[in-house]
């Protein structure tokens, strides 16, 4: 755990402290930021209180002291649950304010892994309970130079499978040879692997199944791919390495040699909502001001539905990224969640608008990196829906 790191956010975001807490598992934060993988499993509860000034803090079950042996700071063990509250309030004391993974309605899942019942409890020993969402940003979104370094090497991967992947499916449609959605996902996963890339089964999705956007190809429910088809494909990766950065998009192909009109006009909504988010970033981080997750989302939102298709578009816009390719920073979202946070240097997140209709589906996904004075752009991105066939 790095109490230097997290001391120093504690101070620049004005709070006194942060209590961490988890039971069984239940708020994987804390246990990152703690350090307690998974051969370090506690069955039961325990809070680390981490001050913005001085040692830690760490409440533990006695049966569980080994766990936290070698983590900085003191140690104080519990037996019974009446003695828990006891010295909860005992470490707690003198303290207005702290932080938990906690947040007003839970308008950010990420961040909400404290039970209700919880919460009472720490608020019953002295403290208000703030959210620590900011703080959670602060320490797991923010990519070091290595990470970055690492999530372009995912990227480079990612368009190397795209391109091995779109090579072998001309190849086997234009010859007439069958060949399935589940297929193409098998044979991009031997792809990741040959590259020794940790990877998650990547989406392959023809015509109407690409307006499902987590639709998952399967051995035994599996359309097959031909000649005039849609094409999505959506594949994340990161190096082997735990504390790799992942990197994720969704190109759109046409099994032809001509995109029909209906489906180019799609894309062009789509393509340009991903567009106009970046540009909005672009202005706003020149102009020296805060940009929220939300007002993004905002953005790319209105740019589809303003054209009429605001209702096909059934998801937010981006998710942080991070050491898991869904992270804990701020999401570009202001409809499934409303991430009020700010974006902030040194995090990276999808920006990847999609329109779905009944028909097909239409997404284009990109990945992007914010630092002090600039936005990039750190993968391929698709100008228009390729054609694969001559």
């Amino acid at each position: 755990m790095d109490t230097a790191k997290i001391q120093s956010s504690l101070r620049e975001l004005g709070l006194e402290a942060w209590l961490l807490y988890d039971f069984h598992g239940s708020n994987p934060v804390a246990r990152h930021v703690a350090g307690l993988g998974a051969d370090r499993f506690a069955t039961r509860r325990w809070f680390g209180l981490v001050p913005a000034e001085g040692e830690p803090t760490w409440l533990h079950h006695a049966i569980e002291a080994h766990l936290f042996t070698d983590l900085p700071g003191r140690r104080v063990r519990f037996v019974g649950y009446h003695e828990l509250c006891r010295k909860l309030g005992e470490i707690l004391t003198g303290l207005k304010r702290v932080a938990m993974e906690y947040h007003p309605g839970g308008a950010i899942p990420y961040v909400s892994r404290v039970d209700a019942g919880t919460i009472e409890m720490v608020r019953a020993a002295g403290p208000e309970v703030v959210s620590s969402a900011d703080l959670v940003q602060f320490i797991e979104a923010r990519w070091t130079k290595e990470g970055l370094a690492s999530h372009r090497r995912a990227a480079q991967g990612l368009k190397e499978v795209l391109r091995a992947t779109y090579d072998e499916v001309a190849q086997v449609v234009g010859a007439g040879r069958p060949i399935d959605e589940y297929t193409v996902q098998q044979f991009m996963g031997e792809q990741f692997r040959a590259r020794r890339l940790h990877y998650d089964p990547p989406i392959v999705a023809v015509n109407a199944n690409a307006g499902n956007p987590h639709y998952e190809p399967h051995p035994k429910k599996s359309a097959p791919l031909r000649k005039g088809d849609l094409l999505l494909t959506d594949l994340w990766c990161r190096e082997e390495p735990e504390g790799s950065i992942w990197a994720d998009i969704t190109w759109m192909a046409h099994l032809g040699s001509t995109v029909p009109d209906r489906q180019r006009e799609i894309w062009e909504i789509v393509a340009g909502a991903r567009d106009a988010a970046v540009a909005f970033m672009k202005e706003g981080v020149a102009a020296g001001r805060r940009i929220l997750g939300s007002e993004v989302d905002d953005v790319t939102r209105e740019h589809i539905r303003s054209r009429g298709y605001g209702e096909y578009f059934l998801h937010r816009t981006g998710h942080s990224i991070g050491f898991e390719v869904h992270g804990n920073g701020c999401n570009v979202d202001g409809l499934e969640t409303i991430d009020a946070r700010q974006l902030i240097p040194h995090t990276g997140f999808s920006i990847e608008p999609g329109i779905y209709l009944p028909e097909f589906g239409v997404r284009s996904e990109i990945d992007v990196y914010m630092d002090e004075g600039s936005v990039e752009v750190t993968t391929i991105v698709q100008d228009a829906i390729v054609p694969l066939l001559p």
